[in-house]
């Protein structure tokens, strides 16, 4: 068991695949991802151990995350791997949800069972402008895909003052008429940003 100096026990693994991104959010990156290695931070094998060095440590819950995990074409290889790792009961995806109707098949049998999906605004004129995407659409198909397949997901959005503030009243219709959770997120400076 991993325990700091305050007596607090370890459990929960947020592990980086992918450092890129696909989208450009305003508090981000808003000049986008400039990828200067070649191959991703860490290979299928490398996961693997990692996941399993952390697991006999006591940490039972994995979060891939990233940059952008699902740019990673293994990335359902990445969560069955996980998910076989001796100790671990639960790995979770956080993502931007513009693969992830096609992909949630994949990743609910390889042993993901928990999403969260960024989605700051239900707006598509301005997720197109947070994001640098016009993939709004493209991301609650992911969300919708999600809840069918039975995944705990999870919309995390990130409050902007006189950007995104004005939303709530959409964001509950929205959690009204499905079994998603939904979490306002605070924003943290980073950089320059």
């Amino acid at each position: 068991m991993l325990v700091d100096g305050f007596g607090r026990s370890f459990h929960y693994l947020r592990l980086s695949v992918e450092d890129a991104c696909n989208f450009r959010c305003q508090y981000c990156l808003p000049g986008g991802f400039h990828k200067t290695e070649p191959e991703p931070p860490l290979s299928l094998a490398e996961i693997g151990r990692l996941v399993r060095a952390f697991a006999e440590l006591g940490f039972w819950k994995v979060r891939l995350t990233g940059g952008e995990p699902t740019l990673r074409p293994d990335i359902a290889d990445i969560a069955r791997a996980a998910a076989a790792t001796a100790g671990v009961r639960r790995v979770a995806l956080s993502t931007n949800g513009w693969r992830l109707a096609e992909l949630a098949p994949a990743l609910a049998s390889a042993g993901v069972t928990a999403v969260n999906v960024s989605v700051d605004t239900l707006d598509p004129a301005r997720f197109a402008e947070l994001t640098g995407r016009d993939l709004l659409p493209v991301a609650l198909d992911g969300v919708r895909r999600c809840l069918e397949l039975g995944l705990q997901t999870k919309i995390n959005a990130v409050l902007l003052k006189g950007v995104n503030d004005g939303e709530f009243g959409a964001f509950a219709e929205l959690k009204r008429r499905s079994p998603l959770e939904l979490r306002y997120l605070e924003l943290l400076p980073a950089a320059d940003n």
